[in-house]
This record gives C-alpha cells, sequence and structure tokens, in this order.
C-alpha cells in the first residue's frame, strides 16, 4: 500500500468516524429529552406540577456574545475551512506542498481571528447589572 493511499484512507475513516461520534450524541440526547419528556408527563398525569427546568425547555442564556465570540466561532470555521481545502487539494491534486500553501494560508487567515478574539474581550459587566437598585421600601410587619 503506498502512502497516498494510507493517507486517503486514513482521511476516509476519520471522516465517518467523525460523522459517527456526532450521530451518537444527537442520538443520546434525543433520548435523554424522550426521558424528560416522559418524567413531566407522569407528573402531570399524577396531579403534580413539573418544575420548569431550563435545560429540557432549551433556554439557555449565553452571557457573552459579543463580537470577540462571533470572531472565536468565524475563526474555527475558516481554520476548518483552510484545513480541508489543503487536504483536497493535496489528495487530488498529489502535490502536499500546493494544498499545505493554499489550505495553509486560509487556516493562518482563521487563526488571526481566533487571536483577535482572545485579544479583544468585550467589558464583563452589562448595562443592567451597572444600573442603580430601587430603594428598599421599609417593612411594617415589625
Amino acid at each position: 500500500m503506498q502512502p497516498q493511499e494510507l493517507f486517503s484512507l486514513v482521511f476516509i475513516v476519520g471522516m465517518f468516524a467523525g460523522v459517527f461520534i456526532v450521530f451518537m450524541g444527537l442520538r443520546q440526547r434525543g433520548q435523554q429529552l424522550e426521558m424528560h419528556h416522559r418524567e413531566r408527563m407522569a407528573m402531570i398525569e399524577r396531579g403534580q406540577i413539573p418544575l420548569a427546568d431550563p435545560e429540557v425547555l432549551h433556554v439557555r442564556r449565553v452571557p457573552n456574545v459579543g463580537p470577540s465570540s462571533r470572531a472565536l466561532s468565524f475563526g474555527i470555521i475558516v481554520v476548518g475551512l483552510g484545513l480541508a481545502i489543503a487536504t483536497i487539494i493535496s489528495v487530488a491534486a498529489e502535490s502536499p506542498e500546493i494544498g499545505i500553501g493554499v489550505g495553509g494560508a486560509i487556516a493562518i487567515l482563521g487563526a488571526a481571528f481566533i487571536v483577535r478574539s482572545i485579544m479583544v474581550r468585550p467589558d464583563l459587566q452589562t448595562p443592567a447589572a451597572t444600573q442603580a437598585k430601587p430603594p428598599s421600601l421599609p417593612d411594617d410587619r415589625l
């Protein structure tokens, strides 16, 4: 078996393994949601009031969705795109130097976005947290 064939075989097996891992993760998440649903339905049938579970109801709050997190996400996507193009060109053209040159340049661009997201951090305080609290009312029960 030649090195190019071995590389292609490892690459294809790696792709299928990644898809399989994602599939199994989605399957497990679906089973968890189904179990939570059955539990809530059983509580309702017994006359109990189920508590609101934010994870089940998909109410997830991302506290820091600003320019830096967008740049990080975009940078990761561009690095992946660069590595994918490098692999495709290297295998298709049978010239790793050209693939690494083109894909590497795109990956470096993605790395620049990742570095930017690390270097530029938005202020962690939100405008709601900096507002003054309303004065408390006196307790008349004393």
